[in-house]
Formats: structure tokens, C-alpha cells, sequence
């Protein structure tokens, strides 16, 4: 009984339950247990951000699951997310963990952490051993084959050996933009020489080679679409919306993971709405709820696609716990599908991405070779590097 009502709290307030006694512990940290949380609360609300580079668009909280007033990426210091500067800084997330970097030569250090738990940021040096996660670091990007292909050298540390590893991937276009997506453990890039293509490379796997990824419906592909290459469920998602007079041609894909690399129509639909929208996302657990930007009006559209109706979101009202970013909002979507930005072509670039808080979340594994501090004490650590790097 204790047990079922335990699953019922939210996961911030489980975590202190921890320390109330052993026999607490175990059972919060056992396999049943994290599988019954999940199971009690798979209906519930999620907490997840849509991300552009370190600004946060918008971002959704008030999640019972998890019991956060706030959206998730503003747990994320402030002071990490100068990616215009070399110093201290948010590199990407995955699974509710955060890298950041302290620079970008191969001596930089990397610290990987739960920003929402605020607490088991490990540092990861280039010689270091840590484990449970994978990070991908770029060395270089090289040319080949007379600028038609490139090679692409990565420092790659891996949970199963414990160290870093020097890894060479080799594509068969040339990548024009290092804007991706890493999901899963696989990393894919869209900004190819070659239009209408999708590469990936699977970390987990032995080959040096970026598989080949043909989109969807790209022989009817114009400068008039709006595409949006995003995930939802553990899958990539291909969205395009075509703005019509008194409609939005919409339609969805989901790339299967199978050996064929096949690609299944989830939707293709008309939306009541009118106007230049442009597809930013799809909710990371439910491929029925698409999120579109009115580049007229300036607001944000949640759209059900199973009912076909559509929402205005504001942060005003009271039913919504979201956080918006207007003048991010403004900015970055605008200057993107402004008609005149020399983005618009054939390629389906990758302009954002989700920041999401996973049904369930642990403590990032404390190794004994690796170095272990709270957020509080990285901050201290990261205001005094600075004066140093500045006397020097």
C-alpha cells in the first residue's frame, strides 16, 4: 500500500523520501517501483522546452509527474549558456542530462549533469573515466574527394570502455551546417551539398560510415513549404506545411527504426488555420500535437492533429503553464523563413530542437574516477576559472 502511494507523488518529492531510511530507498530505487511511477503516471503532463542554440522559445512546466514550477531549461545557470564566448558554456542535452564545455580545443573538459536535480555535475576530462552516458565532441571537418565528400573527426567517450576515443566518420556529401539531431545514441545532419538526403551515424555501432537517409515526398519539394525536422517518441519526425488560402496542407512523418530506413505517413491533413505558419515541433510524447508559429500574428498554435483543432497558447492564461520567449520567439523564427533569407532553399535544416524531461529521472552515476560537485560548487569553480583566464 505505502508502495502505490508513493508511486503516486511527484518525482522531486520521491527523491527526498530517499533519505528517510534504507528500506525507503530500496524500494524507491527499484526496478518495480520506477516501473510503476511511470505506468501511474503516463497521462500526465510533460516538462520540455523548444530550444534555439541556448535561448529557450518555450518552454511548458507545472508537470504533476515531476512537480516543477518552473520550465526545464531555466534550471539550466544563466551564466552557461554564453555560447558566443570561449569559456564556460551549454553545448547540447539529451535525456534530461546537459553537457557543458569549458572551450573547444581537444584539452577542454566537459561536464555533464541533471540541471533539474541540481546536483552530480561530473566533470569529464579528455583522459578521464566516467561512465553511463556517451559524449560526442567534434575535432574537425575536413573535404574530400574534391568537395563532394567530408570526413568527420570526433572525440568519443563511451560508458562501455570508460575513455575517450578518437573516432574518423565519413560522409558521402559535404555537411554545410553542424546543426543536428543526437537521439538514441545516433546523430543525424539534413544541411547536406546534396538536397532531399538525411545522414546518420550510429555511436553505438562499428562502422565509419554515415548511412544515407532519403526524405519523404522531396520531388514536389518547393521554397513554398515549411519543413521542420524534430522527434517525438524516440522517433525523428519529417513535418512540411504548405499555407494556403483558406488552409495548411500538414503532413507528418516518422522515421522507423528498422534496417531499411523507411519512412511512415502519420498525417497528412488540412488545418483550419490560415495565415504563414511555420512548423517548430511536435510534443516529445504525443506525434498528435504539432506547435506552429503565426509569423504574422506572432504567437504560438498548438494543434491537434487527430481533432484537427488549434489553440492559441499564452503564457497569460491561466490554464497554461508555459513559459514564452516573445522577442526569442520573433527573432529566430523570423529571420529564418523571412522570404528574403538565403536559408529557404532545398535542404531541410535543423533550426531547433527539445529540451525533455523524461518520465523518470536518477542521480547521473557518481564513478570513483571522476571528479563530483553540486551546481552551486561548478558555479564557484567556473566565476574563479574566469578571473584567472582574464589575469592571464
Amino acid at each position: 500500500m505505502l508502495t502505490e502511494i508513493l508511486a503516486r507523488l511527484p518525482l522531486r518529492s520521491i527523491s527526498r523520501f530517499k533519505s528517510v531510511c534504507k528500506t525507503w530507498k530500496s524500494t524507491l530505487e527499484s526496478a518495480y517501483f520506477r516501473r510503476l511511477f511511470v505506468s501511474v503516471h503516463q497521462k500526465s503532463s510533460s516538462s520540455w522546452s523548444i530550444m534555439g542554440g541556448a535561448d529557450e522559445l518555450i518552454g511548458f512546466h507545472g508537470c504533476e509527474t515531476l512537480g516543477m514550477p518552473k520550465s526545464p531549461a531555466s534550471f539550466i545557470p544563466t551564466s552557461f549558456k554564453r555560447y558566443y564566448s570561449c569559456d564556460f558554456d551549454y553545448a547540447d542535452s539529451s535525456s534530461g542530462l546537459v553537457l557543458i564545455r569549458d572551450g573547444f580545443d581537444k584539452n577542454a573538459h566537459c561536464y555533464v549533469g541533471n540541471p533539474v536535480l541540481q546536483h552530480l555535475v561530473t566533470r569529464v576530462d579528455v583522459d578521464g573515466v566516467v561512465s553511463s552516458f556517451k559524449v560526442f565532441r567534434l575535432a574537425s571537418l575536413e573535404v574530400t574527394n574534391d568537395y563532394l565528400s567530408c570526413a568527420l573527426s570526433s572525440f568519443l567517450y563511451s560508458s562501455e570502455t570508460g575513455i575517450w576515443t578518437c573516432k574518423i566518420i565519413h560522409c558521402p556529401y559535404q555537411i554545410s551546417n553542424l546543426s543536428n539531431i543526437n537521439l538514441n545514441g545516433t546523430i543525424y545532419f539534413s544541411c547536406l551539398s546534396e538536397p532531399g538526403v538525411l545522414v546518420a551515424h550510429d555511436f553505438y555501432s562499428e562502422s565509419d560510415q554515415f548511412r544515407v537517409v532519403q526524405f519523404p515526398d522531396h520531388s514536389s519539394h518547393n521554397k513554398d513549404f515549411k519543413t521542420a525536422l524534430t522527434t517525438s517518441g524516440g522517433f525523428v519526425i519529417y513535418v512540411r506545411a504548405l499555407a494556403q488560402k483558406e488552409e495548411t496542407f500538414f503532413k507528418a512523418w516518422r522515421l522507423n527504426n528498422d534496417h531499411h530506413e523507411s519512412w511512415q505517413l502519420l498525417w497528412d491533413i488540412r488545418l483550419p488555420i490560415i495565415g504563414n505558419y511555420a512548423p517548430l515541433a511536435i510534443h516529445p510524447f504525443d506525434n498528435a500535437i504539432a506547435y506552429l508559429w503565426c509569423q504574422q500574428d506572432h504567437h504560438w498554435v498548438s494543434c491537434n492533429l487527430r481533432t484537427q483543432n488549434c489553440t492559441i497558447i499564452s503564457c497569460n492564461d491561466d490554464h497554461q503553464d508555459c513559459f514564452i520567449d516573445q522577442s526569442v520567439c520573433e527573432k529566430r523564427v523570423d529571420e529564418i523563413w523571412n522570404p528574403r533569407s538565403s536559408s529557404l532553399d532545398d535542404t531541410v535544416s535543423i533550426w531547433f530542437y527539445q529540451f525533455v524531461l523524461p518520465r523518470w529521472m536518477e542521480s547521473v552515476p557518481c564513478p570513483p574516477q571522476a571528479e563530483m560537485m553540486d551546481t552551486t560548487s561548478l558555479l564557484s569553480y567556473t566565476s574563479s576559472t574566469r578571473k584567472t583566464r582574464k589575469r592571464q
